[in-house]
């Protein structure tokens, strides 16, 4: 008789200790690896930029093409004209899907404070999809865009620079926008 009221004696404490543990916020599900995993994949990707998780070359090209044009400043009227048009002719986007793709990208360019360093990051996840075309199509566009209002700064340069030597290795031969 007294090794079974030792054991509900130690069933009960362990229920309390349990409990008390979860009340100080201690969860058992904590120790599953299962979890702990799915739980840091979580807040990797969701406590990181959106920008830098854009898998469509083209986002990611009109990311950059309105970034280099905020590098002067706020963008001007005949800037957003061009930009629009850019991604009219360029891209085959309709007017309504071009103004759309240019408040989502300005949107995302908002909360980006290091635009120059972070190139290679807004590139990472749709580098592998761009053309050659593609590429000599985004430098061009780029070119374009930053010698649009006055002569190509230092910083604009940079970026084109930066962009065509992300895209030196690994690129597919064949495709347009």
């Amino acid at each position: 008789m007294h090794i079974i009221i030792g054991l509900i004696t130690a069933v009960a404490g362990l229920f309390w200790a349990l409990n008390s543990l979860e009340r100080s916020g201690f969860r058992l599900s904590s120790l599953n690896p299962f979890h702990w995993h799915r739980r840091t994949q979580w807040k990797k990707q969701y406590a990181e930029n959106p920008l830098y998780s854009i898998d469509n070359p083209m986002e990611s090209a009109a990311a950059v093409l309105i970034g280099i044009a905020k590098l002067e400043g706020e963008i001007s009227r005949e800037q957003k004209q061009e930009i629009l048009s850019i991604f009219s002719e360029e891209f085959s986007l309709g007017e309504e899907e071009a103004k759309s793709l240019f408040a989502s990208t300005s949107f995302l360019l908002q909360s980006e404070t290091n635009f120059i360093q972070n190139i290679d990051k807004i590139f990472s996840q749709s580098k592998g999809q761009f053309s050659g075309e593609q590429v000599d199509s985004t430098v061009s566009l780029l070119k374009r865009i930053a010698g649009l209002d006055s002569d190509v700064s230092k910083q604009q340069s940079e970026v084109i620079d930066l962009v065509s030597a992300v895209f030196q290795s690994n690129v597919k031969n064949e495709g347009k926008w």
